[in-house]
């Protein structure tokens, strides 16, 4: 029983003393979808989850306000994600809300429609229904 009651506290030592071990630094990691055989193929792609209405007005999710209720800004999240798939293009991106969508693009330039059709067509944004 006595051994029980001092995993608490040992946890935190025995975690503290492995991550002293670990040498920070820069990891680069090879994003490329290629299959490598011989290994475990994980492929995690990016994803969106704004439920339209759920505990914040549609407005208030797109726009990003009330954040007492929670943080949500879906115009930011489509605003990044176009940079971020533009920055990279081993990146994939899947975007499910078409309320949200369909608010942010009647407000775009003609150039990020095209930009973002450009998207559609290479397979680096997606669209769930």
């Amino acid at each position: 029983m006595a051994d029980r009651c001092l995993l608490p506290f040992l946890f935190p030592v025995f975690f503290t003393a492995v991550f002293s071990l670990v040498e920070a630094g820069y990891i680069a990691y090879n994003t490329t979808p290629a299959i490598v055989p011989g290994k475990i193929n994980v492929h995690l792609v990016a994803h969106s989850h704004d439920d339209v209405g759920w505990l914040k007005t549609v407005d208030q999710y797109y726009v990003g306000s009330n954040n007492s209720i929670q943080g949500a800004c879906v115009e930011n999240v489509l605003d990044s994600v176009v940079s971020a798939l533009l920055a990279d293009k081993n990146r994939r991106f899947i975007f499910v809300e078409q309320a949200f969508f369909q608010r942010w693009w009647r407000r775009q330039s003609d150039a990020t429609k095209k930009i973002v059709k450009g998207l559609v067509r290479s397979g680096q944004l997606e669209f769930m229904y």
